[in-house]
């Protein structure tokens, strides 16, 4: 009987001490992953044509008949004529802020701007026409934070959010669950 007794204040004891651990007690003096948002002007939130421009953090690459696409990270979308494969030829830049993805059927591209999915009927990438838009995030400030991270709040006053840099900081108001 003893023995079981004993057993059992020894394993009342470890348990406490388990159990006491999961209390969740925040430190207002420890640092997270955290992100800051980096603000641009207004007008690079519409999709356009531009000139070739040289490729600086190049992401997907898609073929689609004669064309050769590469995303530049969160930037938008280099076009280059594949025709001859040995020497494409970079045709222009499609400005889409926060282009990560893209796919092409039927002479439409199909990529993703600012929290957005877009349409763009092609045209050769002579003219882009927009032919629809359907929201993926609630979020109309830019590109949206990374999910799962803390982030300094975004104030709309200075401009749009055109990219995120990663810091530490403390506990903020601000979490990015989408």
């Amino acid at each position: 009987m003893k023995k079981h007794y004993t057993f059992s204040v020894a394993l009342f004891l470890l348990m406490s001490l388990i159990l006491g651990g999961c209390w969740l007690d925040y430190d207002d003096n420890y640092t997270y992953t955290g992100y800051r948002p980096v603000y641009g002007s207004q007008d690079r939130q519409e999709i356009r044509m531009t000139s070739a421009r040289t490729i600086e953090s190049p992401g997907k690459i898609y073929v689609y008949g004669n064309f050769l696409l590469v995303n530049e990270a969160q930037e938008g979308i280099h076009v280059f004529d594949n025709s001859n494969p040995e020497s494409p030829r970079a045709i222009g830049f499609i400005q889409m802020l926060g282009n990560t993805d893209m796919a092409i059927r039927n002479d439409v591209l199909y990529a993703d701007h600012m929290g957005n999915l877009v349409a763009l009927e092609i045209n050769d990438f002579e003219t882009l026409t927009q032919k629809g838009s359907l929201s993926l995030a609630n979020w109309n400030l830019g590109i949206p934070p990374p999910a799962g991270y803390y982030f300094e709040c975004v104030d709309p006053a200075k401009g749009l959010v055109v990219r995120w840099e990663e810091i530490k900081t403390k506990r903020t108001d601000c979490y990015a669950n989408f």
